[in-house]
C-alpha cells in the first residue's frame, strides 16, 4: 500500500513524546529536509510530467505532419503514375494516327500513280490515234498530190496534143 504524504503533512507531522526519545528540534529540522526533497521531487515530478505532455503533443502533431507527407507522397507517386499513364496512352494514339495517316498518304499516293499510269496510258494511245490519223491524212495528201501530178500529167499530154 502506498502512502501518499505531501511536503506539508511532513512538516506537520507530530510525534509522541517518550522517555529517552529523539531530539524534537532535530527530528523536526530533518523532517524539513525531508520535506523540502520531497517537495522539489514532485515539481521535478510535475516539471517532467509538463514536459512529457509537451513532447506527446509535439509528437502527436510531427506524427500528423508525417501521415500528410505520406498521404501527400502516396498522392504524388499515383499523381505520377497516372501523368505517366495518360503519357504513355497519349504516345500510343500519336503513334497510331501517325500510321493510319501514314497509310492514307500511302494509299492516296499509291492510287494517285495508278490513276497517273492510267492517265499516260491513255495519252499515249491519243498519241498512237493522232499519230495514225496524221500518218493517214499524210498519205491521203500524198495520194491527192500524186493525183494532182498524174491529173497535170494528163493535163500537160492533153495540152501537147492540142498544140
Amino acid at each position: 500500500m502506498k502512502i501518499k504524504l505531501t511536503p506539508q503533512e511532513i512538516i506537520e507531522q507530530e510525534f509522541s513524546v517518550k522517555i529517552k526519545g529523539f531530539d524534537k528540534e532535530e527530528v523536526k529540522n530533518f523532517l524539513i529536509q525531508v520535506a523540502e526533497i520531497l517537495e522539489n521531487q514532485i515539481q521535478e515530478k510535475e516539471s517532467y510530467r509538463k514536459e512529457i505532455d509537451r513532447l506527446k503533443e509535439t509528437m502527436a502533431k510531427l506524427e500528423k505532419r508525417e501521415e500528410i507527407l505520406r498521404d501527400t507522397l502516396v498522392s504524388a507517386q499515383k499523381f505520377s503514375n497516372e501523368i505517366k499513364s495518360n503519357a504513355q496512352k497519349e504516345a500510343e494514339l500519336i503513334i497510331k494516327e501517325g500510321e493510319v495517316k501514314s497509310e492514307e498518304i500511302i494509299g492516296g499516293a499509291i492510287s494517285r500513280r495508278k490513276d497517273l499510269k492510267e492517265e499516260i496510258r491513255n495519252l499515249k494511245f491519243k498519241r498512237r490515234e493522232i499519230e495514225t490519223d496524221l500518218v493517214n491524212m499524210l498519205n491521203s495528201l500524198k495520194e491527192l498530190i500524186e493525183s494532182y501530178r498524174r491529173d497535170d500529167e494528163e493535163f500537160d499530154k492533153v495540152e501537147y496534143i492540142g498544140k
